[in-house]
């Protein structure tokens, strides 16, 4: 009911003739339009665009179906991303014998056997949640197991949300139409830096040419790899082994293998509180803030809050950090605003608030919460989305964070996980949680040469995403009789170096795209990569920790928020325009 509230009210101002004109009247008329601050100006001549974009001079009965489509929207993608949730809380594997989970340590097996009792099931139960996912697959021996859960993970939300999937997709695609666009993927991407589908697609294919033949050579290297370990020459691989950012079983063997380095072992030093002491040193160091833990009243008792002040003592923010999995909470890693404060003409009267979410498994026994280095990223990745808010001195709140180019936002939470494969970072960021030892040089030089393992594999799969986004808005005709999962395994597979599975209906869980911001935008992940990279390029260049780049970085591009176009504020950093030189040197991607 208050998403139904919220969308009407929001309808009744984009749609208000009224306030519409009056913006006309004054900026064509008005002799205070020549006095207005070049913030103001980009304000005034952006809320025209956006109500002409949005339909404000179409007909009566076309407004009045617009506003019908947004609140069926808003209802439909609300029960997707619900649907999610319900769907990941009920989902699980069922376990006879424990010998199907070898491999697996005493207290997780443990925690199964209680899961199952909790269920008044028989053996053991693996619920699904994100650090049960990723321990499975990474360490479980049971290639069966693996197979099994994958499956889980890629089918748990079909019966719930196919239908839903089909329905968000005729109504967006009905709302372009409705609006001059053919396409909802053109509609969006018109306030973009791509500015049409063609060109995010032109993007997208053009990536996928330069890393699909290194994919299809790691995908050989790893199939030889799991066929010496099983003794079985005939084993094919499929996407249980292969599809993900983590480095399933095999991929986590064989970088044991050439590299050296142990998954399961590298977690051991990766406290989540010893890994969130050296973010916030980091950010102190680059940014000159700092924080302190407070005690204020949050949803969970584990939710923690930190105020984070400026180096003149300002309350820049207050943000409440909510970093264990649980059930009915949502998957994945984000970051929520809840108040921007006013911050024109250096006013610090009132704090920006905001919420940061990630899903790490709990403490277990003597074990403190312990994260993989996935985990680590996901902290470091949404606490950047969090600094740009923090750091934001726009002379207008409509110009901060959020507000920016979509394709731009993710760059500086991107850029964030640069620091984590520093040295002079890992060594402060490790700490053994049964011998205090940090992580030893050895270790740190064989994890800096994971970075590009599997890299080609992992860049397909996010092409591989944002390409199928694209279709759904572009291609699909969701009138038609054919399920938007059905038709995208063929086009999907084309980026998969292994087959999927036949049953595959993983779209169906992606409430980015159908219940978040993404819808025919998801490719903004990789774009933003390739500017992230650039700009951190100058910070590998002058010094990773340096302040004076540190605060160049925060006043030229954080603080600006969107009051200048990202290609400004990026060709002011850089003192020279962005290229995908950065990006393609670091997976060790040639540029010709």
């Amino acid at each position: 009911m208050a998403n139904e509230r919220a969308t009407k009210l929001k309808s009744a101002i984009n749609f208000h003739q009224g306030l519409y004109r009056a913006l006309v009247v004054y900026r064509d008329t008005s002799a205070e339009v020549g006095q207005l601050s070049a913030a103001q100006r980009k304000l005034l001549d952006d809320l025209i665009q956006d109500y002409e974009r949005g339909g404000v001079n179409l007909p009566a009965d076309a407004i009045e179906r617009l506003k019908a489509i947004q609140l069926r929207l808003s209802a439909a993608t609300t029960a997707f991303g619900q649907n999610v949730v319900i769907a990941s809380d009920a989902a699980g594997l069922p376990i006879e014998d424990e010998s199907a989970l070898d491999g697996l340590d005493s207290d997780f097996i443990a925690a199964c056997r209680a899961s199952a009792e909790a269920e008044g099931r028989p053996g053991l139960w693996i619920s699904f949640s994100p650090p049960n996912y990723a321990k499975v697959m990474t360490q479980c021996r049971v290639r069966s197991t693996r197979q099994a859960f994958y499956h889980v993970a890629v089918t748990r939300s079909a019966e719930l949300n196919e239908p839903l999937t089909k329905e968000i997709l005729a109504l967006r695609q009905e709302l372009a139409q409705l609006l001059g666009y053919p396409n909802y993927a053109d509609f969006v991407l018109a306030d973009r830096m791509a500015r049409d589908g063609q060109t995010a697609q032109a993007f997208i294919d053009d990536l996928a040419d330069r890393y699909r033949a290194q994919a299809a050579t790691e995908r050989d290297t790893l199939q030889e790899f799991a066929r010496r370990l099983e003794a079985d020459p005939t084993l094919e691989l499929d996407a249980s082994d292969l599809d993900t950012s983590l480095d399933f079983y095999y991929a986590d063997k064989l970088r044991e293998s050439q590299i050296g380095l142990n998954e399961k072992e590298l977690q051991e030093y990766f406290q989540l509180e010893i890994v969130l002491a050296e973010m916030f040193r980091t950010l102190t160091t680059l940014y000159g803030v700092t924080f302190r833990r407070v005690q204020k009243p949050g949803w969970q008792a584990e939710v923690e809050v930190y105020e984070i002040h400026d180096e003149d003592g300002h309350h820049l923010a207050t943000v409440w950090c909510d970093w264990l999995a649980r059930k009915g909470k949502r998957t994945g890693a984000w970051m929520n605003l809840h108040y921007v404060a006013e911050r024109a003409d250096d006013s610090f009267e009132k704090p920006h608030l905001g919420y940061v979410f990630t899903n790490f498994g709990p403490a277990l026994g003597e074990k403190p919460s312990l994260l993989t280095f996935d985990d680590v990223e996901a902290v470091w990745h949404e606490f950047g989305h969090f600094m740009h808010l923090t750091l934001g001195r726009t002379q207008l709140i409509e110009h901060s964070l959020i507000n920016c180019r979509m394709d731009f936002v993710e760059a500086p939470s991107q850029i964030m996980e640069n620091w984590i494969w520093q040295p002079e970072v890992l060594a402060g960021m490790t700490k053994h949680y049964r011998t205090g030892e940090p992580l030893p040089a050895a270790m740190i030089d064989k994890l800096l040469a994971t970075r590009r393992f599997q890299v080609a594999t992992k860049a397909m799969l996010q092409l591989s995403l944002s390409a199928s986004d694209l279709a759904a808005h572009i291609d699909y005709d969701p009138r038609g009789t054919m399920g938007l999962s059905e038709y995208l395994r063929p086009f999907r597979q084309r980026y998969s170096a292994v087959p999927l599975l036949p049953d595959d209906t993983g779209m169906t869980g992606f409430s980015h795209v159908f219940a978040g911001s993404y819808g025919a935008a998801y490719y903004s992940y990789k774009w933003a990569e390739a500017i992230e990279a650039d700009l951190f390029s100058r910070f590998a260049r002058d010094g990773v920790l340096n302040p004076v780049v540190g605060r160049r970085y925060r006043d030229l591009v954080l603080a600006r928020g969107s009051e200048v176009e990202p290609a400004e504020l990026i060709t002011a950093f850089l003192e020279r325009p962005s290229n995908l030189d950065a990006m393609l040197e670091r997976d060790g991607i040639s540029s010709h």
